[in-house]
């Protein structure tokens, strides 16, 4: 039997050259050149790259692929939703790399997230919400058409852990009542009277203070990146509100009131305060009073060619300021302000973040809820 010669199946034209027409994926198709088995290669090319389409067009694309786009999104958001969003996105694409989109179904998702057994649930709940955001980026792409995304199909795994910050002891809130005319004291004035995320807190101007009718404007916040301070939106859109001015932090602010406008009630000046500015002084108002710790720190220095080690001391508040948000919180209910209402002020978009998060049983409602219990009995008796 004759061996295939490798013009076999192309045609010779006129001027020397070799060619081949080839219908692919419905398409005619025509490969040219004058060496013959460099018109065989582009052929296998083509055919190969008629093969991924559609192994693309029937599986999707490539999970790796759909998650740079939505990474490429993730990049444009805040600095704080980054640092939680793009390590989920680096592990979803350790764990799903080589896998087409359709290929993924939501037992696979499942034995991921449970893998992540070990990570607190605020760590495993993000990670839900990245795989859910990635497949609705590629159903929500004009090219690729995504039409199913088993993400949203999944339960977390159950009995994961779960972290929850206590509200300020009762010595440290009364150090706070005892001492707020303090001007170290004010930033924990703000925290303990509004509630306020800490740059939320740190964006606040005196402008957005009405003082004759005791109202703040929750309008920005501050964000710091390598230090710097940079003002950005409200966490969420239910950010934006307003909230009541109390009578302790008014009277806290009346060194600043003849201030401009301008002014930032935490850094004094017509500037926010650095992300070191904030902790320095945060700590020194706790160091007064005995509820801060020292840290030593090693730095390597060089100096004249020769490297060495110094050692800085630095003061670390025994308390962070997001635990006055939770004190906050029970304030409302121990001031019997209607749910509906406590939400707006703290400005979540739901009610749930209150009762796992920042809702905390404090003695004072214990005693509350047996005191309405008795009396409720009594009356029946």
């Amino acid at each position: 039997m004759a061996k295939n010669k490798i013009t076999d199946g192309l045609r010779q034209k006129k001027n020397g050259v070799w060619e081949r027409s080839e219908v692919i994926s419905g398409k005619r198709r025509w490969f040219s050149s004058k060496n013959p088995e460099e018109v065989w290669t582009k052929r296998n090319a083509a055919l190969g790259e008629a093969e991924n389409e559609k192994t693309e067009r029937d599986l999707g694309p490539l999970f790796e692929i759909v998650s740079d786009v939505y990474e490429s999104e993730v990049l444009k958001m805040k600095n704080g939703t980054q640092k939680s969003y793009l390590p989920a996105i680096k592990r979803a694409k350790a764990y799903f790399r080589g896998k087409h989109m359709r290929e993924i179904e939501p037992y696979m998702i499942t034995q991921f997230l449970q893998s992540l057994s070990g990570m607190a649930h605020t760590t495993v709940s993000n990670q839900k919400t990245v795989l859910n955001a990635i497949f609705q980026c590629w159903i929500d792409s004009p090219n690729w058409r995504g039409d199913t995304n088993p993400a949203a199909l999944v339960k977390m795994p159950r009995g994961l852990k779960r972290g929850k910050r206590s509200p300020p002891t009762d010595k440290q809130v009364d150090v706070v009542k005892q001492h707020f005319m303090d001007p170290d004291a004010l930033p924990a004035v703000v925290f303990l009277c509004t509630g306020e995320r800490r740059g939320e807190a740190c964006g606040i101007q005196l402008k957005d203070i009405d003082f004759e009718n005791n109202a703040i404007q929750i309008k920005n916040a501050i964000e710091h990146i390598n230090n710097r301070p940079h003002i950005t939106s409200t966490k969420t859109e239910a950010g934006v509100r307003e909230i009541p001015l109390l009578q302790m932090l008014k009277s806290a602010l009346k060194p600043l009131r003849n201030l401009p406008p301008e002014t930032y009630i935490l850094s004094g000046t017509d500037r926010p305060l650095t992300a070191s500015q904030y902790t320095h002084r945060w700590a020194a108002f706790w160091r007064k009073h005995g509820m801060a710790h020292a840290v030593i720190r090693e730095k390597a220095r060089t100096r004249n060619g020769k490297k060495y080690i110094i050692k800085q001391t630095d003061w670390v508040a025994d308390i962070c300021a997001h635990q006055f948000r939770h004190e906050y919180v029970c304030m409302l209910c121990l001031a019997g302000i209607p749910e509906e209402v406590a939400i707006l002020l703290v400005g979540h978009a739901n009610v749930k973040m209150i009762h796992e998060v920042y809702l905390s049983l404090k003695p004072q409602m214990v005693t509350d809820a047996r005191n309405k219990l008795d009396a409720l009995l009594r009356s029946k008796g």
